[in-house]
């Protein structure tokens, strides 16, 4: 696989070009690249060179689609020097009429993408470097000469700090705790054009890429690829972001958490009742057993926890149906809303902002 070489400037040194070929038998000729930007347009500009060169090493058309996510600074004029590009089969800029968070700002992407109906597959990667342009080919080669499929990326290393790792381990463990599913990927992905179309139409995706995916029951392979540096700038992920993320792929599985919730009370329940009966027969049957005042003491802790475990479920029992007769968003239906302009970077041999 081709691998970057990167200085301390950010600058980037020429692909080292190896001779080597996709499966005859891809059936991906024409891939389309998501990719969510929020004011990061340095470092967009530095991925565009780097697909281009990796576009130069594939026997396929390469389209890339920016989903400018409300940014507060505007593209610079000089994004784009199409001197340096000269296999990437178009570029457009998205431009959302507001912020939407990065997972909206994929899904609208995602919706257009599919829409346009001009690619085989689409690639979902960050635009900060993170996601390594020269591992798309290692994805496609996972895809080989299957129709339908679902490749993700499973991090390797990552280089974030140790409080990044560990809420991310975290979150991975009350993920599987709460829906019984384990999700080791993020928004890295490949997916053919019949899996897009089927997943923009689940509202799930309007919250959460991997969740949905997820929930999807799509078959998923999975590389592993090993999350590279940015190449400027800060991470806009922080604690407080990790959280909202996390508990926007939670909510996808609402229903199931819901059941296992509603086990958990019932056991609550059932352990309360018997142990207010185990205690009023001890002080009934056995006084001399019994300390004065334990069991009124027991007995009315249990009762707090039989009133709370009831008022709990009923509240979620509500919460739950309410949510079951609102109207959902189905992303293919109401993306339109959300786009406010498209803006051509570059196309075939001309460009220009």
């Amino acid at each position: 696989m081709p691998r970057i070489s990167r200085n301390g400037q950010g600058s980037h040194e020429p692909f080292v070009r190896i001779v080597s070929k996709l499966d005859e038998r891809q059936t991906v000729k024409a891939l389309r690249i998501v990719v969510p930007v929020f004011n990061d347009w340095e470092s967009f500009g530095i991925l565009l060179r780097e697909l281009d060169q990796v576009a130069g090493t594939l026997s396929l058309s390469l389209t890339v689609s920016a989903i400018n996510d409300g940014s507060t600074l505007p593209p610079p004029a000089a994004l784009l020097n199409t001197d340096l590009v000269t296999h990437l089969q178009c570029v457009d800029v998205v431009h959302l009429s507001t912020n939407m968070g990065h997972q909206r700002a994929i899904a609208v992407g995602l919706c257009l993408a599919v829409e346009d109906a001009d690619a085989d597959a689409i690639l979902v990667m960050d635009a900060d470097g993170e996601d390594s342009p020269a591992a798309i080919r290692q994805m496609l080669d996972a895809a080989g000469d299957a129709t339908d499929f679902c490749v993700v990326a499973r991090r390797g290393k990552r280089t974030a700090n140790w409080t990044f790792k560990l809420s991310y381990l975290l979150y991975k463990l009350l993920f599987n705790i709460l829906t019984g599913h384990q999700i080791a990927f993020g928004n890295f992905c490949l997916l053919s054009n019949s899996f897009a179309k089927r997943l923009v139409r689940i509202s799930d995706l309007w919250n959460n890429l991997p969740a949905a995916i997820l929930h999807s029951r799509f078959p998923i392979k999975s590389v592993f690829i090993d999350r590279s540096e940015r190449y400027a700038g800060k991470s806009k992920m922080n604690l407080t972001s990790l959280v909202v993320h996390g508990l926007s792929g939670i909510s996808v599985y609402a229903e199931t958490i819901f059941v296992r919730l509603l086990f958990l009370t019932f056991g609550l329940f059932v352990f309360s009742s018997i142990s207010i009966v185990f205690v009023l027969t001890l002080r009934i049957f056995f006084p001399r057993h019994a300390t004065p005042g334990w069991a009124t003491t027991v007995v009315f802790g249990m009762s707090i926890i039989l009133v709370q475990t009831l008022s709990f479920t009923l509240s979620f029992v509500l919460m739950l149906f309410n949510l079951r007769v609102q109207r959902l968003i189905i992303p293919i239906e109401d993306y339109r809303f959300y786009v406010d302009s498209r803006q051509i970077l570059f196309n075939g041999s001309s460009a220009g902002i």
